[in-house]
């Protein structure tokens, strides 16, 4: 195996001598500011920024929406039991 990390680097080196084309794999550093590619490369660039936030936006909005719910859904039920107590029962009334 190590025999064959010099070969590799040395195969990587010969295809960017003999393709100058590779390296110019930044669209941003050698392209026109009016290039569709450019332009195409910056939007991905600003998707791939706002993607985790996004994620995290609806992890967060699904946390607090499920918090409401659950509060709204307890409160439904506190209220429902501080009627049934004023229901008149005839054992404790002392008739």
């Amino acid at each position: 195996m190590i025999k064959k990390i010099p070969v590799t680097l040395i195969a990587m080196g010969f295809t960017l001598l003999t393709k100058p084309a590779v390296t110019w794999a930044c669209s941003v550093c050698f392209g026109d500011a009016d290039d569709s590619i450019t332009a195409g490369f910056n939007a991905s660039v600003l998707f791939l920024m706002a993607t985790p936030y996004t994620v995290m936006g609806f992890i967060a909005g699904g946390l607090i929406w499920a918090y409401r719910r659950t509060k709204r859904q307890r409160e439904r039920m506190e209220s429902a039991q501080s009627i049934a107590p004023l229901a008149w029962n005839q054992e404790d009334s002392g008739r």
